[in-house]
């Protein structure tokens, strides 16, 4: 649907219809990235008989809904170009009176993660995507999520299940992004997934912990034998030290102690 804005312009009006989540295929808590592939559905109500003039500007120039979807990108994209488009231009087509734009995206997402609950942590990953009109320029755009919304993980699609397992529904979401003082219409959908937590427990702090409670061989020393206390204080610390560098790939990077370290 559309709507005069002062008399100026049309206001281009889409609804979030359906966001499949096709692949997780990673989660690199090292770079702040997972890797995924997305299929976005945008539903244009009424939209069918303007096609070809899908948004009209102030001077009266129009431009047609492949070109507004065109104008839609990933926001959290970990690289310049890190996310693109599958296909070779975003599908659009009709649905009685509707128009629909279709498209599929893979590649790098950003994602900020808290790792201070390491190992037995969660974290959110978004796929946020922005379009490229503002919401109060010469295309006025708003996009919101529709009632009739359908959004799910594709199960087969989850590659990382020995180190990670889905927690939840994927949800959908609408807003908006500023950007040099200036808003545009953004959307995408979240997934949470927890960390499986025996690998580490198993291989990282049960060896830990069994390290340390060997530091108590020291007191089956003699007090006179000083030496022998100081060979086995030295032979465990650099068993520790030898350990530490073994697992420390197997750890992920964080901002202070995590749980396993306190």
């Amino acid at each position: 649907r559309g709507k005069d804005n002062a008399g100026a312009a049309m206001c281009a009006y889409a609804e979030l219809e359906r966001f499949d989540v096709l692949k997780i295929q990673s989660i690199d808590t090292v770079s702040q990235s997972f890797h995924a592939r997305c299929f976005v559905q945008l539903r244009l109500r009424g939209a069918k008989d303007r096609r070809e003039a899908f948004v009209t500007f102030g001077n009266g120039a129009t431009k047609s809904v492949e070109w507004f979807a065109g104008r839609i990108e990933v926001l959290n994209s970990f690289k310049h170009d890190s996310c693109k488009l599958i296909d070779e231009k975003p599908t659009v087509r009709d649905d009685g009176e509707d128009l629909l734009i279709q498209l599929r995206f893979e590649g790098d997402f950003y994602q900020h993660m808290r790792l201070h609950a390491f190992p037995f942590d969660s974290q959110e990953l978004n796929m946020d995507f922005i379009i490229l009109c503002r919401v109060d320029g010469p295309v006025p755009t708003e996009v919101k999520v529709s009632p009739r919304v359908s959004c799910r993980l594709v199960d087969s699609g989850f590659a990382p299940g020995f180190q990670w397992r889905p927690k939840g529904e994927v949800r959908c979401h609408a807003g908006t992004h500023e950007a040099n003082e200036r808003t545009f219409p953004k959307f995408g959908a979240s997934v949470r997934v927890a960390r499986e937590s025996r690998f580490y427990v198993t291989n990282v702090a049960l060896p830990t912990a069994v390290f340390s409670g060997l530091a108590f061989t020291l007191f089956a020393a003699q007090p006179s034998e000083p030496m022998e206390r100081l060979s086995v204080a030295f032979t465990l610390l650099l068993t520790m030290a030898a350990y530490k560098i073994t697992v420390t790939d197997m750890i992920p990077q964080a901002v202070g102690p995590t749980r396993r370290e306190r």
